[in-house]
């Protein structure tokens, strides 16, 4: 990848997390809560898959909440730190409700990378934000 292609992906990772946090921002201001979409669709056991800022946005949004980030998925697991069991994409993964990928940019990638190793719904953080916000994504 040439450097005006690896510029212009950058731009795009950011114009899209800055979508995410606006629309979080604004929940936030009207009162409602991210984990809205996972109560109405009865998940109480997630994945997080992605443990970088916004994963650890939306870890800090569920964790005092009655859904369980039963585990952390990410491709350096070495470098997460946490109070929380995080484990490789390569690795089995546990019995959840539903893996919630925060690395947005990624998702289609991601959820080819799960297909097969997971029983369960893959959903985006930007789908999971907007469907409790009324937006559907």
């Amino acid at each position: 990848m040439d450097m005006p292609e690896l510029y212009q992906e950058q731009m795009d990772k950011i114009l899209l997390y800055y979508r995410i946090l606006n629309m979080w921002l604004e929940m936030k201001q009207k009162g409602k809560s991210a984990i809205t979409f996972l109560q109405k669709k009865g998940i109480r056991r997630i994945a997080i898959y992605g443990m970088k800022e916004l994963g650890e946005r939306f870890y800090e949004e569920i964790k005092n909440t009655e859904i369980e980030a039963v585990c952390v998925i990410d491709k350096s697991p070495d470098s997460v730190i946490g109070d929380f069991t995080v484990i490789s994409p390569e690795q089995e993964i546990p019995d959840v409700d539903a893996v919630i990928v925060t690395a947005e940019y990624y998702y289609q990638e991601i959820v080819e990378q799960l297909r097969g190793k997971v029983s369960c719904p893959v959903y985006s953080l930007l789908g999971v934000l907007g469907n409790s916000f009324g937006r559907a994504m």
